[in-house]
């Protein structure tokens, strides 16, 4: 199997599900937001949610931390928001939202050669418009690094000796920990379900 290896730098803003005021973002990027880049590059819309569901039971993940960045919150307000029921309520809402600031990530994006082609070309020619998790968070450095020769998503990331925790679908060397996030892309829109994390580290964030 093939890997593609992705990388951002910047503003980012990858938030867990919430329907509170406060839109806390989480520490490192979900894999719901990197299915949904990778959707975007490829021109799946919304209404193609089967599509976005297939392309996601294709691949295997990784993603690190290179640099966390720096922390920021920012007020907006918004109008015709969505209840913890689900239901669009009229009004305007007051939110908070979190961003990380100057923060750096790589992906590893594993798969069989043929779809891992196709996305190499689009993530280097998207069809749509591609930011890091929110629209005010555009990239500022070419997304496409490189393509390798490996069937681990995260023993890729280790091979390209940057520093930081990586987070997986799989386990790899050096794993340190698990957790269970709810960011894994089902059949339903907008509905994500838990999955488990394989948290590892490069050597030099063992000790």
């Amino acid at each position: 199997m093939k890997t593609l290896i992705l990388k951002t730098e910047g503003m980012s803003a990858y938030g867990l599900q919430t329907f509170d005021v406060h839109r806390k973002i989480n520490h490192f990027p979900t894999r719901s937001a990197v299915i949904g880049l990778l959707g975007a590059a490829l021109g799946i819309t919304r209404e193609n949610h089967k599509q976005l569901y297939a392309l996601s039971n294709k691949l295997r993940i990784a993603v690190q931390v290179n640099n966390t960045g720096q922390k920021i919150v920012d007020y907006h307000t918004v109008q015709n928001f969505r209840s913890p029921m689900g239901k669009i309520q009229k009004g305007t809402k007051p939110t908070y939202r979190e961003y990380w600031c100057d923060s750096e990530h790589s992906f590893a994006i594993t798969g069989d050669e043929e779809t891992i082609t196709l996305l190499s070309a689009k993530v280097q020619a998207p069809i749509f418009t591609l930011f890091q998790g929110r629209k005010s968070c555009p990239l500022t450095r070419p997304l496409f690094d490189s393509v390798v020769e490996n069937n681990n998503p995260a023993n890729a990331l280790k091979a390209t000796g940057c520093a930081g925790q990586i987070f997986s679908d799989v386990t790899a060397e050096n794993q340190i920990a698990t957790l269970q996030v709810r960011d894994l892309t089902t059949s339903s829109p907008r509905k994500m379900a838990m999955r488990l994390v394989y948290v590892c580290a490069t050597r030099g964030d063992e000790t």
